[in-house]
């Protein structure tokens, strides 16, 4: 057992796989959730600062996580959450333009879907690779192209997007770059000043570890501004002083993130065990987390056996991100290799027909070796 694993729950001869798709909540989450739990038992315990701390808090974590302005994080409950913001709230005129990528996972495509009956036209680009590139980017903008949205790390193939030179063409051309890191913030470092993208939509509850039903955005100030939204949630709208008025309230706009959050910011049975979740790794630290995790995707990758596999994800050393994906010779063969994985308690995902593995902090590489002896043992 690595020193990371003893920070989580006793998976026993479990190897949990799937940290893509769930993530599992560090014992001090777990201990953090107790807590809350404990306020509502006791609800006088539940006063106005706890109200005012525990978003105020997770704002701070998510700032230092991805090197943003605290005050320009916005809380939800998805990745949908934000780009919905950002396509019922935007000033779309018809025959304004939106570029995607085909085959990226859905929650990058269908939030934008709905905006074709306002005369926005949405184009889903098939990229030549399995992820598009800065040149394809270049090459399919349109004069009335208004967003790129994109997912920095491809769910179904494991690649990652050169965010920075896309995020430069998108400057260029004076078109918002919308990025999401579902698939690298929790696993590497993610500096979203550095990416240079307009807006980033992020869970709690993958390679965070926090409770599903968490998520939050940036949206550089900017580009928040532009956004048209009816959000009227008393404690993101009302100061302390407003709030004891006993007239008529009165319409006003609300040009900070708060204005955005999602109803409900002191969420303490998600959002307390999320910043539980968040300064753990802040205290490990990003780059370890990365170090770690390379070692364990390098010992699956150089391991497999070439003749039976077929790796989708990166080859090269450089390249490679923390989801593995690979397929039998015979892909038909894939679906029974997942469900006889799962039979030795070895959980992974099946998306598209091919297999993803996606260790993290709590998998060490006695578990990688016990994977891939069944792999290469695997029967065809």
């Amino acid at each position: 057992m690595n020193s990371y694993a003893r920070d989580f729950h006793d998976f026993e001869d479990v190897i949990w796989l799937n940290a893509a798709s769930e993530g599992p909540l560090p014992n001090a989450a777990k201990e953090a959730l107790a807590e809350a739990v404990a306020w509502k038992r006791a609800v006088h315990q539940l006063d106005i600062p706890k109200f005012i701390r525990v978003p105020r808090e997770l704002r701070q974590s998510i700032g230092s996580l991805m090197n943003v302005d605290p005050a320009d994080v916005i809380l939800g409950n998805s990745a949908s959450y934000g780009l919905h913001l950002l396509a019922d709230g935007l000033p779309w005129q018809s025959g304004d333009d939106v570029l995607l990528m085909e085959n990226d996972f859905p929650t990058d495509i269908l939030p934008w879907l709905a905006l074709e009956d306002r005369g926005v036209m949405v184009r889903q680009v098939k990229p030549a690779g399995w992820v598009l590139t800065a040149d394809e980017i270049a090459q399919n903008i349109a004069p009335r192209t208004r967003v790129v949205c994109l997912s920095h790390v491809h769910t179904f193939s494991g690649h990652m997007i050169d965010a920075q030179a896309v995020a430069a063409v998108c400057r260029r051309h004076g078109i918002i770059f919308v990025l999401n890191v579902v698939q690298s913030l929790g696993n590497r470092p993610v500096d979203v000043a550095a990416l240079g993208a307009d807006a980033v939509v992020a869970v709690g509850y993958k390679w965070l570890c926090g409770p599903y039903g968490t998520g939050f955005c940036w949206i550089r100030p900017e580009v928040r501004r532009r956004l048209r939204l009816n959000r009227a949630y008393w404690s993101g709208y009302l100061t302390a002083e407003e709030l004891e008025v006993e007239g008529p309230l009165t319409r006003k706009r609300i040009d900070n993130a708060r204005g955005l959050d999602i109803f409900g910011t002191a969420n303490f049975f998600n959002f307390v065990p999320l910043q539980a979740a968040l300064q753990y790794w802040l205290a490990i630290t990003p780059n370890a987390v990365q170090e770690h995790n390379s070692g364990l995707v390098n010992a699956l990758v150089d391991g497999l056996d070439p003749a039976k596999y077929r790796l989708i994800s990166p080859v090269e050393p450089d390249q490679r991100t923390n989801l593995v994906v690979l397929s039998l010779a015979d892909a038909s063969g894939n679906a029974g290799l997942h469900k006889a994985l799962q039979a030795e308690k070895i959980y992974t995902a099946l998306w598209k027909g091919r297999i993803r593995l996606t260790p993290h902090v709590y998998n060490d590489k006695a578990q990688i070796s016990r994977v891939l002896t069944f792999l290469n043992e695997y029967p065809l």
